[in-house]
């Protein structure tokens, strides 16, 4: 895939994800939000309740205190005219207290009449029944076409309905003036009873669903005077506050109020739609991940592509070298001139023998690391000494350092050498560790071999001088067909999957390998074993 193509792939994704994002956001804002009007909503409901529970609590005391307090008879008295007055228009004492007059007359300045209200003195022509109080002497018309049976009942029904909302009205106003009255002159602190208020307030916001910590003062004549708080806490109390009029039925407006502040009100709300919150974050945290690791496998499946690709390339070379040697030393094994020399068919022969041999490796290199791809390499483990290794393999590499003018040099020092493994897979990690120090050297290669023991552990360093490795390029040589580029000479030769079989090798006898490099500095890598 190309990478304008890749790039168009990620604007695209990125756009739409980072518009999820934004409606996750708005949508849990929008959340909030009408969490916190609902929770504003249902204290101030609490706060009503309270100080209407509180109003009736302290009147009923002060009552209770002043037995002789005029105002109580008054509204003893208000409440009696109220029954007295719902008894007195009833229907049966509609007929004691009225009676009909079957003349019609006209109605005293001072006189009641019930008539057509379009009409108030009657319509013409048609007569008017007249209602007479028997002891008050007051007159009542009523039209005799309106079925007056029917409808003096109903009539009676609306004034008694009407004289008991006035008599609720005057109770409440009686009521107001009573609690200015008791308060007018009090002290401050004498109007509140801060145990029954601490206790209602809490059971009101209980009520309404509110289980948080709360703090409350008393707001009297402009200074905060009942309150659990400290005197520093006062100013936030004030600022931060719901309020309530303290006495909500008090005549005449005063500035007496209940404060309430909830301090951990943020997270209250919060914790109060943890689930909804939770589910969000997780979900878009789950997409932000899914999209980053696609990116992140987009790229990958790209560098894999190449590296194929480059494998492939090396593979060819690899391959097509000791095939066209083959080739050209079957022709001149054929030559009439040669085939009767038995000392040049000979040559020739070991020639193709050396190349068979060198294709032969290369393809048991791909199927190593098919089988390390499989996960099926198989360990005969049998106690290795690995000085005995590491000197071994020296020998075998030597020649190839001293053609190229260089030396390698060996410094054994660990005192326990002897790990649990497998022999040939251990002699071919060394190997390859110094078969890629002296293919990657760029003069005469310097390689030294040195060994330690520490802790039960046996650590193998192969140093060189070779053309050493940037950050990016140290993270990725353990990748299967991975090579460190050298330009466009195909000067070294491989298919990237050495340094792959050493890691799987030395994980699978529960070891581990490093590497420390700088670019023109050479590399070291450092593999650490469990010695027996």
């Amino acid at each position: 895939m190309k990478l304008s193509r890749i790039r168009l792939i990620i604007i695209l994704m990125s756009t739409a994800l980072l518009g999820i994002v934004l409606v996750q956001v708005y949508w849990i804002r929008s959340a909030v939000e009408q969490k916190e009007q609902v929770f504003q909503f249902q204290v101030a409901d609490a706060l009503a309740r309270t100080t209407e529970k509180l109003e009736t609590h302290w009147i009923a005391t002060m009552l209770d205190e002043q037995t002789d307090l005029f105002i109580g008879d008054s509204l003893f008295i208000v409440a009696q005219t109220a029954e007295m007055s719902a008894e007195m228009l009833s229907d049966t004492a509609l007929a004691s207290a009225f009676r009909v007059s079957d003349k019609a007359r006209e109605l005293e300045p001072s006189g009641s009449y019930l008539s057509d209200m379009n009409s108030p003195g009657g319509m013409p022509g048609r007569p008017t029944m007249i209602l007479e109080p028997l002891e008050m002497g007051r007159n009542m018309t009523v039209d005799p076409a309106g079925k007056s049976d029917e409808l003096i009942p109903a009539i009676l029904k609306e004034i008694d309905k009407q004289f008991r909302v006035n008599a609720n009205q005057l109770d409440a106003v009686m009521r107001k003036m009573m609690v200015e009255m008791m308060t007018r002159g009090m002290e401050p602190e004498k109007k509140v009873d801060t145990t029954y208020l601490t206790q209602t307030l809490g059971l009101e916001l209980r009520n309404k669903g509110i289980e948080t910590r709360f703090d409350y003062g008393v707001l009297l004549d402009g200074e905060i005077l009942v309150t659990p708080l400290e005197k520093e806490n006062h100013s936030q109390l004030i600022s931060t506050a719901y309020t309530a009029n303290l006495f909500p039925n008090n005549l005449f407006a005063g500035n007496d109020q209940l404060l309430v502040m909830f301090p951990d009100q943020r997270n209250y709300l919060l914790s109060s739609m943890w689930l909804l919150l939770l589910g969000s974050i997780l979900f878009t945290t789950v997409i932000v991940f899914v999209f980053s690791y696609s990116i992140h496998i987009i790229f990958r499946q790209k560098k894999l592509s190449e590296i194929k690709n480059d494998f492939i390339n090396n593979m060819t070379h690899e391959f097509k070298t000791p095939i066209a040697t083959i080739s050209l030393a079957v022709d001149a094994i054929n030559n009439p001139a040669v085939i009767s020399d038995q000392q040049r068919v000979k040559q020739y022969t070991g020639i193709i023998r050396d190349e068979n041999k060198r294709m032969n490796s290369q393809v048991e290199k791909v199927l190593q690391a098919a089988l390390l791809d499989k996960r099926e390499l198989n360990l005969k483990m049998d106690a290795v000494n690995l000085h005995e290794v590491i000197t071994h393999a020296v020998e075998n590499i030597s020649l190839m350092v001293e053609e190229q003018q260089g030396s390698i040099s060996t410094r054994l020092e660990a005192i326990q050498f002897v790990v649990n493994g497998d022999r040939v897979h251990l002699s071919n990690v060394i190997y390859n560790l110094l078969d890629n120090a002296v293919k990657y050297a760029q003069q005469a290669p310097l390689i030294e071999v040195s060994t330690r023991s520490s802790g039960g552990k046996l650590f193998i360093a192969v140093r060189d001088n070779g053309i050493g490795m940037n950050n990016e390029q140290q993270k990725m040589i353990f990748e299967k067909f991975y090579r460190v580029p050298t330009g466009n000479v195909h000067n070294i030769k491989g298919f990237g999957l050495g340094l792959t079989y050493v890691k799987t090798v030395v994980e699978a006898h529960g070891g581990s390998i490093d590497v420390k490099s700088q670019l023109g500095a050479g590399s070291t890598f450092t593999i650490q074993l469990f010695v027996n």
